[in-house]
């Protein structure tokens, strides 16, 4: 009987041999698939994820485009804006230094129709023997006039035109007598 046992022993052991053998090639292959399923996703994750940094670069380069666009159209309108002097002057303060610019262009208008009367009734003189006082006297008085129609100018923009023209024409020309500029003096 010890035959038929030692037998059945071996057996068994050959058997279980075989079961483990048999669980060894299972585990390798299960490993070695899994091995290569983990190297399949690691290729694959880092397709994947390469394929993300490539998409997240056109994007980030796009939003730096728009972002570039929108700042410099930003300072453009600023640029304009301070150009036009929009946000820094309240409108009432606008119109006062654009009233004082053209007060000042008055002035120097009337400064200049002065000087050109002096030079053109100096030019005009018949004699130099006539008396300084007289010859004094009407320069000024045209510089009032001249000041008086400047501020009406400015008082009135529709008149300016015909204003600015009556001094140049009120000009004394070389052919009135000596005697016709006196009588404007009493006036």
């Amino acid at each position: 009987m010890r035959r038929i046992n030692l037998n059945t022993s071996k057996k068994t052991v050959a058997l279980a041999h075989k079961t483990w053998l048999a669980g060894l090639g299972a585990y390798d292959s299960g490993r070695q698939s899994a091995a290569n399923k983990f190297d399949q996703l690691f290729v694959d994750g880092s397709a994947f994820v390469n394929d993300l940094l490539e998409k997240g670069e056109s994007v980030e380069a796009q939003l730096q485009v728009k972002i570039e666009a929108r700042k410099m159209l930003k300072d453009k309108i600023s640029a304009l804006r301070a150009k036009l002097s929009f946000g820094n002057d309240s409108r009432d303060q606008q119109i006062d230094n654009l009233s004082h610019r053209v007060d000042n262009l008055i002035d120097v208008v009337a400064k200049l129709a002065q000087q050109k009367a002096a030079e053109n009734k100096a030019t005009t003189t018949v004699s130099p023997k006539k008396t300084p006082a007289k010859t004094a006297s009407k320069p000024i008085a045209k510089a009032s006039t001249t000041k008086a129609s400047a501020k009406t100018v400015a008082a009135k923009p529709e008149a300016a035109k015909p204003e600015a023209v009556k001094p140049s024409a009120a000009k004394p020309s070389a052919e009135i007598p000596a005697s016709k500029p006196n009588a404007d003096d009493n006036d």
